[in-house]
């Protein structure tokens, strides 16, 4: 295969999700699957130790700096309304949806390289449900199988109720 007018960037060795894969996505509000913290991982060739969040969509895993695990830990308080103590849990992150976005004037070891910034306020999706202009398109691709539910979830919140009535297959639309 030979491709040409691509980004210089895009077939990188990259073990981890780096800003340039952020500034590259079309998606950038993930869902983070889970968190932790590990010892001696292998980060494009280098050592370290760190925390790493794994996402429900299918991008790397993140080391996450200090600056962002502060950012994450103000999101789950603003939308959860715990305790600080609490927020900071990581195990209490699965679930959460963030924003990433590049910004050029980040440092690392004292040179600007860019990096990835996750934003201040909590991610909040517009509302699937049988008044919203949406819910029929997305009710026909859910049954042809051109989307999941969890790709409408990715986009739009839709509660219990609403999930249950969108995958009910027994309303099929008469077109």
């Amino acid at each position: 295969m030979k491709e040409e007018n691509i980004d210089a960037m895009k077939y990188r060795k990259s073990t981890h999700l780096a800003g340039v894969d952020v500034d590259m996505m079309d998606n950038k509000i993930l869902t983070i699957k889970k968190c932790w913290y590990e010892t001696n991982v292998d980060v494009s060739g280098n050592k370290t130790s760190g925390y790493f969040i794994e996402f429900n969509q299918p991008v790397k895993d993140m080391l996450v700096n200090s600056t962002n695990r502060a950012i994450i830990t103000k999101v789950v308080n603003q939308i959860t309304g715990w305790p600080m103590k609490d927020c900071r849990n990581i195990g209490n992150w699965a679930g959460i949806k963030i924003e990433l976005f590049f910004n050029e004037s980040i440092k690392m070891m004292g040179k600007v390289t860019g990096g990835i910034r996750i934003k201040e306020m909590p991610v909040v999706l517009p509302e699937m449900n049988p008044d919203n202009n949406r819910w029929d398109g997305a009710k026909k691709a859910l049954l042809a199988g051109t989307v999941t539910i969890e790709q409408i979830k990715n986009n739009y919140s839709l509660s219990p109720e609403n999930e249950a009535l969108i995958l009910k297959a027994d309303d099929k639309e008469e077109n």
